[in-house]
């Protein structure tokens, strides 16, 4: 079976959906042969060099396809401060639209109320739409952060854990 992602042709097996690096490089690849730069290997090239995208979740590789695929030819063709402008702006526009699963809801009941305790306010809503643009082992990890004994610990250990992905 072949699924059609921003003009591309991804192979499924066995009917699985595209994981989220071929996702979220799908859209980028759709760009590039938008502004007509010759890269036939584009998509797997994007996967190996940004191993870190197998920690977004699908549905948030899949809310920002769309917007990627948009990206400018000036912020594909090496100009830094348009591709992160871009990039990061397809991220936060990403974030008002992925999916809100069962266990993001689970994670945001206590996450947000950690962020209160530390003085931050983070609503319910808030956490759900940052946090689900993560893959649930990414969740799992930060919330073993939540049972620090201080506010530096746990901020400490939150920023460990998006360090190491």
């Amino acid at each position: 079976m072949v699924i059609a992602l921003g003009g591309l042709g991804l192979a499924a097996c066995g009917g699985d959906e595209a994981s989220s690096s071929e996702r979220w490089c799908a859209g980028v690849c759709a760009a590039v042969q938008r502004c007509g730069f010759n890269d036939p290997q584009c998509l797997g090239d994007c996967v190996k060099q940004r191993p870190g995208l197998a920690s977004i979740s699908t549905s948030g590789a899949a809310a920002q396809e769309p917007c990627l695929a948009g990206l400018s030819c000036q912020a594909l063709s090496g100009d830094d401060a348009a591709w992160k402008a871009e990039v990061d702006a397809c991220w936060k526009q990403a974030e008002l639209t992925v999916e809100i699963t069962p266990h993001v809801r689970q994670f945001c009941a206590k996450h947000a109320l950690t962020w209160f305790d530390c003085g931050y306010t983070l609503s319910l809503d808030d956490c759900e739409h940052v946090y689900a643009m993560w893959k649930d082992d990414v969740l799992d990890r930060l919330a073993a952060c939540e049972g620090r004994e201080t506010c530096d610990d746990f901020q400490a250990c939150e920023t460990s854990v998006f360090n190491e992905l």
